[in-house]
């Protein structure tokens, strides 16, 4: 079964994916010192497209913007070019389109995306993408390449040999699927997870539990899965006259989880033999890597400075928010993956909760400093000299970057293209409504997936910007009895016809508010 065959007789689940976005590209690429176009005005390119569900909420963002998408899946492609002409888009195409077939006179692109395509296609096509990114990428943009990584992949690869083997005799996919999971539910079975081995193979079997079937055929069944070390990767790129940036999430700039030696001695490492020794230390399985051409001048000594001119946000403080009292005294945040940071800096801890109080939105830094100074000054008249107040921007800046860096904190380099209110007659974008309508999950503008209630996927499709609120309970009203939906007040259905337009009058505004604060509303 050859690549496209595969992908369309098992259709992958297109998703939309957060860490693509290219105001994430941007920022990285400015914190590294590079000039990177203004996302707003920019030609995007993504190879392995899918449906569009990744490029399309994009194209949607930025009508200013121009998009193309290829892949080798013609009903994938059939599927988004449906949504595009409904929503009658004219800033993006995409191409059913082999990545080999990828012609030289396309342009060239300030942002090329190449998300779970690299590990899984022939020597020629992984050959053929860096070959994209050096001939198609502008003088100061960014290429974004997801792959498999050794050492962890090695496990996996075990697995996926056997998985395979077992599968061999079998021809049809959702066959194979089947007997791939019994395979490995019959290993963890005759296999205890005391051992070294049965630990792999359980944590195998509880990393696949959860995962839709055709991750697993496309993941572990497919007929190409190369992973490869990082090192290896950085040499290809640089044969293709381009080079390393970082990684799309900040977190491999963390030292300080380390022993100090250890970290020393990382520290002091030329960048790609440091990035290398990490996924050692980790057991790697994945990376998402930013590159940019070989000419480009980067600067990995600057970014606190650069803070400076970006945009911030943090929902850290969300839904619990800190008492006043407890300003100046050590807390505690969460950071993803188990991190602790613990803050005690009362300006950290103010622009944090002044931060929460924007989410979803984003405050400029300079503007954000001036707040916190304001409230420290709790209203008095402080006269300070410059050297202090470019002390407090250098600390502040500085302590924000650590905050980023264990994912409590988020930078920017675009505004926001969402609504930061709940207008009189509030309105989402034509695509949302369409999702909502069609039952899929819906996109917000901050390009993460948002799964919502009954309730709030019909009040998504009303918000046209035409309708008030009295209108929308209208509406709301008829389609929770038309459709037989019950409404329960203290454990009780709601049958009353005003206490139901009461409850109903609550759960607009309710809803409207988690819209806002989703990143799904526009003005």
């Amino acid at each position: 079964m050859d690549i496209s065959s595969s992908y369309d007789e098992v259709l992958y689940p297109s998703y939309v994916h957060a860490q693509t976005h290219p105001d994430r590209l941007a920022t990285i690429a400015f914190l590294f010192g590079m000039k990177p176009v203004p996302v707003p005005q920019s030609r995007i390119l993504e190879l392995g497209c899918g449906q569009g569900s990744n490029l399309i909420p994009l194209a949607v963002s930025y009508p200013h913007s121009q998009f193309l998408g290829i892949d080798l899946s013609a009903r994938q492609v059939a599927e988004g070019l449906k949504v595009i002409a409904e929503l009658q888009l004219k800033n993006i195409e995409l191409r059913a389109q082999s990545i080999l077939d990828f012609p030289l006179d396309d342009g060239k692109f300030d942002y090329i995306i190449a998300h779970g395509v690299y590990s899984w296609v022939p020597e020629p096509v992984r050959h053929k993408i860096l070959q994209i990114a050096r001939d198609h990428l502008s003088e100061q943009g960014v290429v974004f390449v997801s792959y498999n990584t050794y050492p962890g992949w090695h496990q996996r690869r075990m697995i996926r040999d056997m998985m395979c083997y077992h599968t061999r005799s079998f021809v049809e996919p959702q066959k194979r699927i089947q007997q791939a999971k019994a395979f490995l539910t019959f290993m963890t079975k005759a296999v205890p997870e005391e051992s070294a081995y049965g630990r792999s193979l359980h944590e195998e079997y509880r990393s696949l539990s959860n995962v839709d079937e055709s991750y697993i055929f496309h993941e572990q069944l497919e007929e190409v899965n190369e992973p490869i070390y990082f090192h290896q990767f950085a040499d290809l790129a640089k044969g293709q006259g381009l080079q390393y940036v970082n990684e799309i999430e900040l977190s491999n700039l963390r030292l300080d989880r380390y022993p100090q030696q250890v970290a020393q001695v990382l520290a002091n490492l030329e960048v790609v033999e440091r990035e290398q020794y990490l996924d050692f230390l980790t057991r790697r399985t994945f990376r998402q890597t930013l590159l940019c051409h070989q000419e480009v001048t980067l600067d990995r000594d600057g970014m606190a400075d650069r803070i400076l001119q970006m945009r911030i946000a943090s929902p850290v403080f969300v839904g619990r928010m800190p008492d006043a009292s407890a300003i100046g005294k050590s807390m505690v945040l969460d950071g993803p993956g188990g991190a602790k940071l613990t803050i005690s800096d009362p300006m950290l801890q103010i622009a944090l909760v002044l931060l929460a109080k924007a989410w979803p939105g984003s405050i400029p830094f300079g503007e954000l400093l001036a707040s916190v100074r304001r409230e420290l000054s709790m209203g008095r008249l402080v006269v300070q000299s410059q050297d202090q107040f470019d002390r407090d921007a250098k600390t502040l800046a500085h302590s924000l970057a650590h905050c980023c860096v264990v994912g409590v904190g988020q930078l920017h380099v675009t505004e926001p293209t969402f609504s930061l209110a709940v207008q009189d007659k509030p309105k989402a974008c034509p695509l949302t409504r369409l999702q909502a309508a069609s039952g899929a999950s819906v996109t917000s503008r901050l390009h993460t997936p948002v799964e919502l209630d009954p309730i709030g996927r019909k009040l998504l499709t009303l918000l046209d910007g035409t309708a008030d609120e009295a209108e929308l309970l209208k509406e709301l009203t008829c389609y929770v009895n038309e459709q037989g939906i019950t409404l329960q007040q203290d454990g009780n259905r709601i049958t009353d016809p005003t206490i139901l337009q009461e409850s109903l009058h609550k759960a607009i505004g309710s809803s409207l508010d988690q819209l806002r604060h989703g990143a799904l509303l526009v003005d």
